[in-house]
């Protein structure tokens, strides 16, 4: 048992290396042990923008995750829910929009499994706004806890969020090999 866990480990790491490389221009990730991450958005995350189609009209859904920090627990990953969309940040897209048209930023979402939850922090997108520049207390921007079964992070690099999305799973799949051997 002993010669297995370091080589699980050797299997997560690379994954973990490859997520932090790949998430390099959207935030930061910071290892918290070997089978758990922090990931740490830029501030301000993006409106998001996803056309639908409703009743043969295009529709606008528009949404934003606004967090500082989630803590990942990789095992509690749910790696078959792994999804991504091509999304829109330009504030007038509705306006400019033509239909075909393919979003600037691709949104990866990540879900937990059933009946677990991610511990987040969230921060107040208004507060953060009217801040100037220079260092800020958490509670200036009104940062506070909160737990979510899911939450999106953004690429401005749809190969990059395919090199993160791919590591991830890969790292998912690692760390519940590690756990149910333990």
């Amino acid at each position: 048992m002993l010669v297995l866990t370091p080589c699980v480990a050797q299997n997560i790491s690379p994954s973990i290396q490859a997520m932090k490389s790949a998430y390099v221009g959207s935030g930061s990730i910071v290892v918290v042990s070997e089978d758990s991450i922090v990931i740490e958005p830029k501030m301000p995350s993006p409106v998001c923008a996803l056309p639908l189609n409703k009743d043969g009209k295009t529709a606008w859904s528009f949404y934003t995750f606004p967090l500082s920090s989630i803590t990942v627990p990789l095992s509690q990953v749910d790696e078959t829910l792994l999804a991504e969309d091509r999304v829109f940040t330009d504030p007038e897209v509705a306006q400019k929009y033509k239909p075909g048209q393919v979003g600037d930023t691709t949104m990866v979402v990540i879900s937990v499994v059933r009946g677990k939850r991610f511990h987040t922090l969230t921060y107040d997108r208004e507060k953060l706004a009217r801040l100037g520049p220079g260092p800020h207390s958490s509670a200036e921007y009104g940062q506070a806890p909160d737990d979510t079964e899911a939450f999106g992070l953004t690429f401005s690099d749809p190969a990059a969020a395919r090199t993160f999305e791919l590591a991830l799973k890969d790292a998912v799949v690692a760390a519940k090999s590690k756990t149910a051997r333990q």
